[in-house]
């Protein structure tokens, strides 16, 4: 499985805080709603067909155990283990991924939790390149808060590095930072860079 990582590192800090600033903008617009059932979301960029300019960001959920934090993490671990370090081929991707990117040429670019309903929400999501985020929507899915740990460009407005980001450190982002880091450490064969 391809990752954002090597391309986001090797950008300038402009570029990168760019593509992080899309990256968050275009999550906010996933609204990712309720499932029942805890939840994370493995994010997925698709580099646009040759000749096309286009861009398209979708998720590949991956359904969580209630259990304590260990039990958890190992489990979600296992599973991603089972799936070849391949979060798309797990069974609560179900497969709806396929119609955005039937080839599988989506690189991987982060994991991301959100709590709260169809409303108001918080969600929280660490890219592939360490960058810790914490977004907040209103009940019109307006982001009302974004703090990141690194720069951000949205809009043409640069957003600096927020020196405190809610919740680092505490168990959901402990589980998400786990995944990112098995997702990152995955090998995979060299494949078709992005663009631009």
């Amino acid at each position: 499985m391809l990752t954002l990582t090597r391309t986001l590192t090797g950008m300038t800090e402009e570029r990168a805080a760019r593509l992080r600033g899309l990256l968050l903008r275009q999550l906010v617009r996933l609204r990712l709603g309720p499932s029942g059932e805890p939840v994370v979301r493995h994010l997925f960029l698709v580099p646009p067909a040759p000749g096309g300019t286009r861009y398209t960001l979708y998720e590949a959920p991956q359904t969580l155990v209630d259990a304590p934090l260990h039990e958890v993490q190992g489990r979600a671990l296992s599973e991603l283990l089972t799936a070849r370090g391949d979060p798309r081929l797990l069974p609560a991707a179900g497969g709806r991924w396929e119609a955005v990117d039937p080839g599988r040429r989506g690189v991987y670019v982060g994991t991301c939790a959100r709590f709260g309903g169809s409303g108001a929400a918080t969600t929280i999501t660490r890219l592939v390149d360490h960058t810790a985020a914490v977004i907040v929507v209103d009940e019109t899915h307006r982001p009302v808060d974004l703090r990141s740990t690194k720069d951000l460009v949205l809009a043409d407005r640069h957003v600096p590095a927020s020196p405190a980001v809610p919740g680092l450190g505490e168990p959901a982002f402990l589980l998400i930072d786990s995944l990112v880091g098995y997702l990152r450490a995955t090998r995979p064969a060299p494949g078709p860079a992005l663009p631009g």
